[in-house]
């Protein structure tokens, strides 16, 4: 038996499965259950995660990433994996419980979470691939969006790092239509870096939770759709590779859900 989450961990709960399902996660109720077993401290990490396991698997372990090997299996259209999985369906679910969990991690400790966007990555996706929070090594695209250089990965994350630090020491001194946008700029650079192989949005919509909070905010994404979410990020892109993101779109979607931390009512979608 589950005991019942408080109001700031269903808060939590629902802003990591809204962000799962922007990404395609349908997650059953089941699996619902089990991740509030974990935020409630009724299970252990390794107990959710291996509940999910396929039977037989290797325990999860973290692996050395050689810079020079490809992203995926040999032969295969599915990304290498620390848990051996060679089936794309499987490692799918898997990646969603997986990152779900440490996504909830995260909520629950809010203002003790380091803002570098490598570090959330490594903690997120750091049970699945060996490569988490190392910027890719490989150009990226999708539809008509050309995503940053990874040549220029380094600097432009430097430049990045700046505008969220700003935002962190700022946030709570400006009004919630100054923070929208600032979270939208932010945003919209970083989507267009495009830093990782693989997990860009939920590591920058966790983000965005992060400086909500550290601006004695919350931000509430459990009521975007995800075509709103994917709308929002292809028109944000420049025209040209070297040009600078469009921050009006994220204005769009993240303007009315931002509340006052210990406001509790949900804001309208």
């Amino acid at each position: 038996m589950v005991s019942a989450p408080d109001e700031a961990t269903r808060h939590a709960l629902a802003q990591t499965i809204a962000a799962e399902r922007l990404e395609g996660w349908q997650p059953t109720q089941e699996a619902i259950d089990a991740l509030t077993g974990l935020a409630v401290g009724t299970e252990t990490f390794g107990e959710y995660l291996g509940r999910h396991l396929p039977a037989p698997a290797p325990s999860p372990r973290r692996r050395v990433f050689a810079r020079r090997r490809p992203y995926f299996l040999p032969g295969t259209s599915v990304l290498r994996n620390n848990f051996g999985v060679r089936d794309a369906a499987v490692l799918a679910q898997l990646e969603f419980v997986a990152t779900a969990g440490r996504i909830l991690q995260v909520h629950l400790r809010n203002q003790e979470t380091d803002l570098d966007v490598r570090s959330l990555h490594q903690h997120v996706f750091g049970d699945v691939y060996a490569w988490a929070g190392e910027p890719r090594i490989v150009e990226l695209r999708k539809g008509d969006s050309t995503f940053g250089s990874c040549a220029r990965i380094p600097r432009t994350l430097d430049v990045l790092d700046a505008e969220i630090s700003l935002a962190a020491r700022e946030g709570a001194e400006i009004d919630d239509g100054t923070l929208a946008y600032r979270l939208a700029r932010i945003y919209a650079d970083y989507n267009q870096i495009h830093p990782f192989r693989e997990g860009n949005g939920r590591t920058g919509t966790l983000l965005l939770h992060l400086l909500a909070g550290r601006a004695g905010r919350r931000l509430f994404l459990d009521g975007m759709t995800r075509s709103e979410w994917i709308g929002a990020s292809r028109d944000s892109m420049p025209f040209r590779r070297d040009g600078r993101a469009d921050p009006r779109p994220f204005v769009a979607v993240l303007r009315g859900r931002l509340r006052d931390r210990d406001h509790h009512r949900e804001p309208a979608s």
